[in-house]
């Protein structure tokens, strides 16, 4: 591949190459930092970074590839540029091509991109240009003179999903990229410190929501109905307790439901044969309290809990009158 000058002044200071960098964000950067000065005009490829300084250059973590970074000496235009991700698969000349960029107008000095792709540990960068400039790369400077540093060369634009095999492969070079990868805790392809303000639920990128319930109960001589509405769908636990009195109390089950939106839930609290036995005893004219709880966990933070107490009234027969003696 024949290099060429896409301009004829080269910037005066250039950065020095970066792999596997960390910022000081819990993200974490890959790449290179290198100042591009190179492009093959009138030849359409795309290039892979495969070593640097004689190492790989894989990704050092999976998650979302956030943001990317590219360096160009000063021009009077702007260069368009597509950042590339590839995987290695069993044959070492081919890549899976798993991710891209939209097209960047790059321009001279630092340029910074938002994007979205996801990433796994041991994935490649790579860049293609899609103008009649083509693919920028750095060559031929104070930080390519490495025979350590290497990428390939795939003729074209290979798409995502399909498998590229490298034409040929060139030395003291560097790909001009850095991406930034943010990690993906719910896998739902969205970076967690940017881009998903709720990493607990992948359904969910705005901030976590937090469940709202309405309860409403009513009682009859062996069990409490307890009605439950949710303002998202939500897994609900109800139970209850009951003091006994003289330090005694018992505990009471009505069992976990999924609850949707919109529709009612109706959870049966069945009384234990202690409290049965309890109330059976106790005069109609008193009573004890039953307090109930239905709970739902939340994204993040403490649990909805809305609470209940219901009266329960003793059962106790009323002792028969004593007829007068006449």
């Amino acid at each position: 591949m024949r290099f060429k000058f896409i301009t004829a002044v080269v910037a005066a200071a250039l950065s020095v190459a970066l792999l596997g960098a960390t910022s000081a964000s819990a993200a974490t950067e890959f790449g290179s930092n290198c100042t591009a000065n190179r492009a093959e005009e009138g030849t359409s490829f795309s290039t892979i970074q495969l070593t640097q300084n004689g190492a790989p250059t894989a990704a050092p973590t999976s998650g979302v590839v956030t943001s990317w970074r590219i360096r160009l000496i000063p021009v009077p235009i702007t260069v368009p540029q597509q950042l590339k991700v590839y995987r290695p698969t069993a044959n070492p000349t081919q890549f899976q091509v798993v991710g891209e960029s939209a097209v960047a107008n790059v321009s001279g000095g630092d340029n910074t991109f938002p994007t979205r792709i996801p990433i796994q540990a041991g994935d490649r960068l790579g860049l293609f240009g899609n103008s009649s400039i083509g693919t920028l790369f750095c060559a031929e400077n104070p930080e390519t003179e490495n025979p350590g540093n290497s990428f390939g060369v795939f003729p074209g634009n290979p798409p995502p999903g399909s498998t590229a095999t490298v034409a040929e492969t060139e030395t003291e070079v560097l790909v001009p990229a850095i991406a930034v990868i943010e990690a993906d805790a719910d896998n739902d392809g969205f970076g967690d410190e940017t881009q998903d303000k709720c990493p607990q639920n992948a359904a969910v990128q705005v901030p976590c929501p937090v469940v709202a319930l309405s309860t409403s109960a009513s009682a009859r001589k062996t069990l409490a109905t307890v009605l439950v509405t949710s303002s998202l769908q939500a897994a609900v636990t109800v139970a209850g307790t009951v003091d006994l009195g003289k330090g005694k109390t018992v505990s009471l089950s009505g069992g976990t439901q999924i609850v949707t939106p919109g529709a009612f839930a109706k959870f049966t609290v069945l009384f234990p044969q202690k409290l049965k036995a309890k109330l059976k005893q106790l005069s109609r004219k008193r009573f004890l309290w039953l307090n109930l709880s239905s709970t739902t966990p939340n994204a993040v933070g403490p649990p909805t809990v809305s609470n209940l107490k219901l009266k329960l009234k003793g059962q106790a027969k009323p002792k028969p009158k004593r007829k007068a003696k006449g």
